[in-house]
Formats: structure tokens, C-alpha cells, sequence
């Protein structure tokens, strides 16, 4: 017991992980560096110099993309873009897809695949600010509140349409939208928008591999001498959390319309403005700074040599651990340190991604031993 505190008292903080299950959807962690849907049109004196044209032009525009999607607002808004050279040293690798070439155009699609360490580096080395951990999926449910009605399923519900025909931001914070299926219909209905079963409303999530349901309940609002069959002159969109077991609200947005928009318009600028908040709320719990390198050991038990293989190439998958490093080798049990970026909560929170949870270390740290991780 005096091995193990001393262990524990020369660190600032000790913790240890018990590893569950990785879903297969989050085998692998590095979709934070991968823009895919990189679109180029370029027309040049030939097909040669349209192609190298394009290139330059497809990794400048997926880097913009990448930086948006670690960066927050307002240091994407003072960003200054590298060269195409700079950008290249960056890439891991590329495909390209939907390729057309003629005597002096070239179209095509490209996906990019960057190197999550050289891009931290060169984030860090600016002085920027950035995050560089993926969510699980979130799972929207999309409530329309009309007067004293609220619907979820069914062609009533124009707030849930607009979702079902909205595309993937490509950002940090994966969305999925229920189908309406019988087992949906069956697990939450128009009513339950916040008196929700928890166990069926985990069964929802469970079955649609997300790691949260957030309900997003949208209600238009008319002026007051305006009929309310025409275009509402607002949407409000109020989002409530259920991680805990309950409904929190967590933000309430408002969407103006425009002159000329048609409900469509409205509907889908909404939901454009309601997956912005999911990924603004991300960052602002992930982002982290130049020059927050952090490290603590941890003690991993496992039952066999060959979970213990696989435990590691979770944890060397998990985002935001720069390192797992070998302290010491047990038959059950292994010591190892974590290197990662920024303070502890951020840790756990990257964690939890891949299913796995630290636990409060047991260690008095009353006698002889560091303060807590800051």
C-alpha cells in the first residue's frame, strides 16, 4: 500500500480507467482530420494545368474547412490561411472521386486525410486555440409546437421534415434524425417531448448509436395582425439537453425570416443555426490552448494478455491523448502514463467518447501528495 501512494503522491492527481466497450462506429477517432466532399470546377489553357490548379485550389478549401471545424469563431473570423506548400505537409493523404477532364477543364471531388499531430502543431504554434475531439452522434428529436399542439411524427411536423432533408455539416458534432419507424413511434410519442421514458428513450439512442438524444422543440411566431397560414415572421428553437435523465435547457434560439423566404427556406436556415449551437456548445467544452500539454498515471486492469492489446490500441485511438505510455506490466494489471492536451475534465469528456470512464482516485491527498490536476 506505501508503493502504491507514493506512486499516487508524486503526481498531481491519479486516476483509474475501467474500459468498456468500443462501438464499432468509433473504432477509429480520427474523423476530425478527414473534409471529405472537397468540390473543384477549374477551366485552364489545358487539361494539365487545370488539374494542378485544382488541386491547389481542392487543399486550400478543405484546410478552411478543417481550421473552421477546430478553431473557434472568432479566431477562424482572424485566421490567416498558410500557402498550398504549407498546406501539403500537412496532408496524410487524399482521394479523389466524380473526376471529369476535358482539353481544359477539370472537375472532381476530393477527401482529405490530415495528420492530426503536424495540424496540432501547427495550430499550437500560432497560438491558437483548438479542439481537436469528436462527439458522439447526437441524436436530434425534432418537436413542432403550434399553439397548444406539439407533434413529432407525421407530415404535420414541417421542423422535422427540414431535418430529414438537411446534409451533414462535416463538424465535430455528428447528428443523426430519427426515421419515425414503429419502434420510434413506440419508444416516444408527440407528448413525451419532456416527460420522456428514460429507459425507452435509451433504447432510441442505443439503437441509433448516439450518445445523446436532444430534443429541439421549434415554435413560429406571427406578428400579430398576421394570418398563420402564411410564412411566420420567426422560429423559436429551444434545445433541452437529457444526459441526466431529464430534460435541461440548454439554449434558446431565435430565427428571423426573411423577406423572400418560403417556410422551406425559414425551416432549413433553422436547422443550419440549431447544428451550429451543437458544435459552438462542443468547442467551447474541448477547445484548448497552446502550451496545455498534461500527464497522469493511470492503473488499467484487464482479465487476459490479449484484452490488454486491445485496451491499448483503444486508448491510443481515443482523441486528445497524445501518448500512452508503459509505466509498468502486471499479469492483471498495467500502470501507465496519459499524455494529453488541457485539464482533466477535457480528458474525461474525450474519453467517454470511446465508453471509457475514470474514476475518482483513491488517494488521500492530505499528507505528502500534489493538489489536484488544475
Amino acid at each position: 500500500m506505501d508503493t502504491i501512494y507514493r506512486i499516487f503522491a508524486t503526481l498531481r492527481t491519479a486516476l483509474i480507467i475501467f474500459l468498456l466497450t468500443v462501438p464499432p462506429a468509433f473504432a477509429a477517432q480520427d474523423s476530425a482530420f478527414t473534409v471529405k466532399g472537397v468540390r473543384v470546377d477549374v477551366t485552364a489553357e489545358s487539361a494539365a494545368d487545370a488539374r494542378e490548379q485544382a488541386f491547389a485550389q481542392a487543399q486550400q478549401s478543405a484546410f478552411r474547412q478543417l481550421a473552421g471545424r477546430l478553431l473557434s469563431e472568432t479566431e477562424m473570423a482572424a485566421f490567416q490561411m498558410p500557402e498550398t506548400p504549407t498546406i501539403s505537409t500537412l496532408i496524410d493523404d487524399f482521394e479523389i472521386t466524380d473526376e471529369q477532364l476535358s482539353s481544359v477543364q477539370y472537375i472532381a471531388a476530393y477527401t482529405f486525410r490530415f495528420k492530426k499531430d503536424a495540424v496540432r502543431n501547427f495550430l499550437g504554434g500560432t497560438g491558437l486555440s483548438y479542439t481537436d475531439v469528436s462527439s458522439k452522434p447526437v441524436l436530434v428529436l425534432p418537436y413542432y409546437q403550434w399553439g397548444s399542439r406539439t407533434v413529432l411524427w407525421g407530415a404535420e411536423n414541417p421542423w422535422l421534415a427540414a431535418w430529414t432533408r438537411s446534409e451533414e455539416q462535416g463538424g465535430l458534432v455528428p447528428v443523426t434524425v430519427p426515421i419515425g419507424d414503429v419502434q420510434d413511434v413506440s419508444d416516444i410519442s408527440d407528448a413525451d417531448a419532456l416527460t420522456f421514458n428514460v429507459e425507452s428513450l435509451a433504447r432510441m439512442t442505443d439503437r441509433y448509436g448516439a450518445g445523446e438524444a436532444v430534443v429541439m422543440i421549434a415554435a413560429p411566431v406571427w406578428a400579430p395582425d398576421q394570418p398563420e397560414t402564411q410564412i411566420p415572421m420567426e422560429i423559436n428553437v429551444m434545445i433541452y439537453r437529457t444526459g441526466s435523465g431529464r430534460p435541461e435547457m440548454a439554449q434558446n434560439l431565435k430565427i428571423d425570416a426573411a423577406a423572400d423566404d418560403s417556410a422551406t427556406v425559414l425551416f432549413d436556415r433553422a436547422v443550419q443555426e440549431a447544428q451550429k449551437s451543437l458544435q459552438l456548445e462542443w468547442k467551447d467544452k474541448t477547445l484548448v490552448g497552446a502550451g496545455e500539454d498534461n500527464s497522469l498515471q493511470a492503473r488499467i486492469r484487464f482479465a487476459s494478455m490479449g484484452e490488454w492489446i486491445e485496451t491499448q490500441k483503444k486508448l491510443r485511438r481515443v482523441q486528445g491523448v497524445l501518448d500512452v505510455r508503459l509505466l509498468s506490466l502486471k499479469q492483471t494489471q498495467a500502470l501507465i502514463e496519459l499524455v494529453f492536451k488541457g485539464k482533466e475534465e477535457r480528458l474525461r469528456l474525450a474519453l467517454s467518447q470511446a465508453d471509457m470512464t475514470l474514476t475518482t482516485p483513491q488517494v488521500n491527498f492530505t499528507v505528502g501528495a500534489g493538489s489536484p490536476l488544475a
